[in-house]
């Protein structure tokens, strides 16, 4: 039996931002706002503000305007956009909406309907600079602070869980530290791209069904060469928050693997170095790269073996290091 991961991911609530002020009605998550506009035709706002500046809250400050609302502004807590390029320009640039970088919501207005908010800039450490405050007089507030991989079941089940995605941490067939769980999606990172997530799909059903179809004799086969099985332990570093997978297992990988990760900051004319035991398997050059989009390196297995025997090395266990090196 195989067991495949697929809960998808949640909204980051207002009760997990501490922002001060009362609780009154106007304020919502942007994907319920998504879901009250385009399936119940309903619209939440007239005068809006958008904090967070994820791709739902980019969406929504162009669909709301289209609506009919005002959208003043999109505040962003980090200096930084969280969303697609593409998103900023045709949601925010093409409408003339402001997105105030370095900026938060301090202050919550109004008891039983928002009257409006208080944005103040923060410094380097997410904190408000007193002094830098500014008033919005609105009636609803869209929050678009980040998603959540939905991973309850799985920390229940005893899986292993990635500190900076929330998700599982996975091997080359996308299965987990326990044998015969897959997972797949949202609920191992957040993508950006929805072609990604049905890539994974694929991938994790094409391997659980092998795992399924492997006849008992071919599985105590395979555990007798475990202890011969090269495996290559995957670690981000300088500017590089985490991969998916993060380990990968020489005799069982494909003969291209693709390696997924995001970056901790905006980077112009660097270069994703790759490197196996200290030894260069690639370094490709990238214009721009950001936070909010997602990237890829493709690993070649039979280059792979080339560096560990030209190297002279035949321990089991290798480290592949992926980082940003900047110009």
């Amino acid at each position: 039996m195989a067991v495949i991961l697929a809960m998808g991911c949640r909204e980051r609530s207002r009760g997990a931002l501490n922002i001060p002020g009362y609780r009154p009605a106007g304020i919502y998550s942007a994907g319920t706002a998504q879901r009250l506009v385009n399936i119940e035709g309903y619209l939440p706002g007239r005068r809006v503000v958008i904090l967070g500046s994820g791709d739902i809250g980019l969406i929504m400050a162009r669909r709301m305007t289209l609506e009919g609302a005002q959208v003043q502004a999109v505040a962003e807590l980090m200096p930084y956009s969280g969303g697609l390029k593409r998103n900023i320009v045709q949601c925010l640039d093409d409408y003339g909406i402001p997105l105030k970088l370095s900026h938060t919501v301090v202050d919550i207005k109004g008891k039983e309907r928002v009257e409006g908010i208080m944005l103040a800039r923060v410094d380097e450490k997410s904190r408000p600079i007193p002094g830098t405050e500014e008033f919005y007089e609105c009636d609803t507030l869209l929050l678009s602070v980040g998603l959540i991989p939905e991973n309850e079941l799985s920390g229940q089940m005893g899986v292993i869980l990635n500190p900076v995605t929330s998700g599982p941490v996975v091997n080359e067939s996308l299965e987990t530290n326990l044998e015969g769980v897959f997972a797949c999606g949202n609920v191992l990172h957040v993508h950006d791209l929805v072609d990604f997530v049905s890539e994974e799909a694929k991938a994790a059903g094409k391997n659980a069904a092998y795992y399924v179809k492997r006849s008992k004799y071919e599985a105590e086969g395979e555990e007798k060469k475990a202890s011969r099985q090269t495996t290559i332990w995957i670690h981000p570093e300088y500017g590089v928050r985490y991969t998916v997978p993060s380990v990968l297992h020489m005799q069982r990988m494909a003969e291209e693997q693709v390696i997924r990760f995001r970056v901790g900051n905006e980077y112009k004319n660097s270069v994703i170095r790759v490197e196996l035991d200290g030894n260069l398997v690639q370094g490709r050059k990238r214009p721009v790269m950001a936070p909010g989009e997602m990237e890829q390196v493709k690993l070649k297995k039979k280059e792979l073996s080339a560096v560990l025997e030209k190297a002279g090395r035949t321990e089991a266990a290798h480290h592949l290091v992926i980082r940003v090196e900047e110009n």
